[in-house]
């Protein structure tokens, strides 16, 4: 990366590299430009790690700290219960709310409900029932609609049918959606259906961009 850029002359010597990354692509343009003698300003989303922004910052590199933008956000304002339902890559937005209830030590009450193909499929379980011990009121409840032959004991069937197993009234919860168009569009006619106001559904589709 640092060599084409000097190829091409948009690099020059004493110059300053500038990237946003999330990844290990910050540490490796840290190294290898103060290295080569360019000053490094990494961008990074403000969820990464405190062990991979000190290291970052151990080669002299510049580090901003970029928020989260959007609307799908915790409201902090109210203190009922919530109810999230996720799918995919729905969990990394559901699991930063976690993530800062937690840190907070909020004692609400909190079910996540997350839908998944397979057993290989799930993720971050770990991390989620590490959560389940900190937060005093918080369930973790997965869901596979298409259990393999390995041993599954959790909940089967789609994530909109596990919630209405789950759930009989929403009218006083704080709903959060995230997740591939038509599950959030299916769990959001379910939750209406179980009561909650449609001004206190929360939602985000994941799309994919189509190749131009």
């Amino acid at each position: 990366m640092i060599e084409a850029a000097e190829r091409d002359g948009s690099l020059r010597a004493g110059g300053a590299i500038v990237e946003a990354t999330s990844g290990n692509t910050g540490i490796s343009l840290a190294a290898i430009g103060r290295a080569m003698g360019y000053r490094v300003r990494i961008f990074m989303p403000d969820w990464m790690s405190r062990e991979r922004r000190d290291l970052i910052a151990s080669f002299g590199a510049q580090i901003d700290v970029v928020g989260p933008f959007g609307a799908f956000t915790l409201r902090e304002s109210r203190t009922c219960d919530l109810v999230f339902v996720g799918g995919g890559a729905g969990m990394a937005p559901i699991l930063s709310i976690l993530r800062t209830l937690a840190e907070r030590g909020s004692p609400r009450k909190a079910t996540y409900y997350y839908g998944a193909r397979r057993r290989r499929d799930l993720c971050f379980e770990k991390e989620l029932s590490e959560l389940e011990a900190l937060l005093p009121d918080f369930h973790f409840v997965p869901a596979l609609s298409e259990p393999d032959e390995e041993a599954w004991e959790g909940e089967v069937g789609l994530i909109t049918d596990v919630l209405r197993r789950h759930e009989s009234d929403l009218s006083d919860v704080d709903c959060y959606v995230c997740g591939p168009p038509p599950m959030v569009e299916a769990a959001m006619e379910t939750l209406s259906n179980l009561g909650a106001s449609d001004k206190r559904i929360y939602y985000d589709k994941f799309t994919t961009t189509a190749p131009s």
